[in-house]
Formats: C-alpha cells, structure tokens, sequence
C-alpha cells in the first residue's frame, strides 16, 4: 500500500489563466504527461474553455466541488451535438480523450476529480461511495486508488486516510486481483478507481 497527502502532490497552473491542474499520483512514478499510463489529477476550472486532446487515453470525471460544468461537443467535427452535466450529485462521466469538448460552467468555479488511463495497456472504472463500511473486492484489478475528497475514512489496517488523501493497493501476486475493506464516517466521500492492465507490465 502507499499513501499519498496534500503536501506530495504539485500544482500547475494552466497555461490561458483559466485555471489549475494539482497532479495526485502518476504511473509509473517517473512518467510525464505525453508517456504516463494512468494519471490521477485534480482540476481548479474558473472559466470556460475547452478540453485538452489526449489522444488514445481515457478520461473519467467527477465533480468534488462548485455548481457543476457542462461539457458540449464541438460543434466544428460537424459530429451530432451533444451535452452533459456533471454536478457533485451525477456519477462520474467516462468519455475519450480525443473528444474535442467544451466545458461551461453552470455557476462558480468548479473542483472536478480527473482520471486518465491509456487505452491499449489498461482500463479503469471510478465510483464515488459514502459513508458506511464497504468491502471491494476486485478480481480483475491489479491495482486500485481510494480518493478521499470529503470527511474520512478508515482501512482495515486501522489507517485513516482524511480529506486529500489518496491510497493505492496492488494485488500481492499476478492475476489475483484486490481486496480491501474501509468504513467511510458520517458525510465521508470517497472515490474508488479500479485499473485493470490488458497485458503482463
């Protein structure tokens, strides 16, 4: 297992001024955005804008904080236009990162949750669970992330993890997937993020 707090994590600013991107965890550890097969990452959005291309990767989102944003296809692929509404209470939205997007936002600023996986080495599935006592067991996995983005939660092992903590559990042998047991408190948000590799690393 490995933890990772606030105080290990970076902040970028982007580069139009309209917001922030605070890397949580990369693997491997030493990758960069153009070679990294998953990344984690919040994001501070205070304006509109559109969405960076990543091509081959797939994105999960969810909103930790703020009204919510409205992602809308581009029109200029003249592909059928379509929107979606990511709120705190909507469950997290996968979508290609290829896909040309624009975001609004339907208020104040927003703090949304990011996930990135490369598409032909694994895939990743991310949940968002609340307070009560919860048992994962996922045999496909071999490794999975606990996101603590509100109150706090304790593992089996009796290590608390609190808001901005985030955790990651490997399966002990090859193709034995993951287990692990946690109690979220009262108000507690966690997100769960399992990732499956298609091949042997």
């Amino acid at each position: 297992m490995r933890k990772w707090t606030r105080q290990d994590y970076r902040t970028m600013p982007w580069k139009n001024g309209g917001g922030s991107t605070t890397e949580l965890a990369i693997f491997p550890e030493d990758a960069k955005l153009d070679h990294f097969i998953w990344r984690l990452s919040t994001a501070s959005v205070n304006t509109a804008g559109p969405f960076s291309h990543f091509s081959q990767i797939d994105r999960t989102l969810a909103i930790l904080s703020g009204a919510g944003l409205v992602l809308h296809t581009d029109e200029s692929t003249h592909a059928p236009t379509e929107s979606v509404t990511l709120e705190r209470t909507t469950a997290p939205h996968r979508f290609p990162g290829e896909m040309p997007i624009h975001a609004t936002l339907i208020d104040d600023p927003v703090v949304d949750l990011n996930m990135m996986t490369r598409r032909d080495v694994c895939q990743h599935h991310m949940q968002r669970l609340g307070e009560g006592s919860h048992f994962v067991s996922a045999a496909d996995a071999q490794q999975v992330l606990l996101y603590c983005a509100n109150g706090e939660a304790v593992l089996r092992s009796g290590e608390v993890i609190t808001q901005g903590d985030l955790v990651l559990f490997e399966e002990d042998h090859e193709r034995t997937g993951v287990t692990l047991e946690f109690s979220a408190h009262t108000d507690a948000e966690v997100y769960l993020i399992t990732i499956h590799f298609l091949a042997e690393r």
